[in-house]
């Protein structure tokens, strides 16, 4: 009887082991096959980092998303899914928690942008919140966080593919430079496979003009990248030196570079040679 008794905690005792061991990273080298994979997400993912820094003294207007004013970050977000302006069909709405702007700096004080895209059976559906950090003060920075964002693919056919998005930035100022937040969270699906990346880090941003803060800069910051392929999880640290935005550039940094290292010391390194012209190697070899 006491045996009996004793098992049921013994066995959960080894179900908690085991999903803990489960869920850690593996002390594998990072594979080429999955450096390869991992080189097409990072270029993916900085479509949208890129455009969560519009300029926030300015809107741009866009029958991508309606023919409706959005602020910058809001609609270079939308833009950075790459479906094409001239066939999108989409329906937007706005829900202002308060929609005051008194520093005019076309960030209201709080407010949330739902959309829904198509063109054929390609969507983009989801949420962006954005909230001004001081409506004092047109400098102050932003939040900026995604709900339920994806681009799909083929929908509803066999051959399904998309990518999720769950993006939260926030910028606050430091005068005349700023600390940015990014927490991310990006999934690239398809049939029967499924890649994602996580990152947690604070830059260090200073800007080329602070009078105009978000038209270019540069950023520096250290992280750790959670990478997860169909049959592994890497843990991976990262290092972004002198990375280079520009406003005017869409599609990537301009400058500078991103590494990232995995547990045995290999290493993906990412170089930006100007607007859309990036080398990735891995190991010193291209990718």
């Amino acid at each position: 009887m006491h045996k009996a008794s004793f098992r049921p905690l013994l066995l959960l005792s080894l179900l908690a082991v085991l999903a803990a061991c489960g869920d850690q990273p593996t002390r594998e080298p990072l594979s080429r096959e999955d450096a390869q994979e991992l080189k097409s997400n990072i270029l993916e993912t900085n479509k949208y980092l890129v455009a969560a820094l519009g300029n926030p003294t300015n809107v741009v207007t866009t029958n991508t998303v309606g023919g409706q004013v959005f602020p910058a970050p809001v609609a270079n977000l939308i833009l950075a899914s790459g479906l094409d302006a001239q066939s999108i069909s989409c329906t937007a709405s706005t829900t202002p928690s308060n929609p005051q702007d008194q520093d005019q700096d076309s960030i209201p004080l709080q407010a949330t942008f739902a959309v829904d895209c198509r063109v054929g059976i390609t969507y983009l559906k989801g949420k962006v919140a954005l909230q001004d950090r001081d409506d004092n003060d047109p400098k102050s920075g932003y939040t900026l966080n995604t709900d339920q964002y994806e681009l799909s693919f083929n929908t509803g056919t066999a051959n399904q593919s998309g990518l999720k998005l769950d993006l939260d930035l926030e910028i606050n100022r430091k005068n005349p430079n700023y600390d940015i937040r990014y927490n991310f969270y990006f999934e690239a699906y398809k049939p029967g496979k499924r890649y994602s990346q996580r990152y947690n880090y604070t830059a260090a941003y200073v800007p080329d003009d602070p009078e105009h803060p978000f038209v270019g800069g540069t950023l520096n910051y250290n992280g750790a990248l959670e990478y997860r392929t169909p049959s592994r999880y890497y843990l991976l640290q990262g290092r972004a030196t002198n990375l280079r935005y520009l406003r005017s550039c869409t599609s990537t940094f301009v400058g500078g570079s991103f590494s990232l290292t995995d547990s045995r010391d290999n290493r993906l390194d990412v170089v930006y040679n100007g607007c859309g012209n990036v080398t990735v190697t891995y190991n010193g070899e291209a990718l």
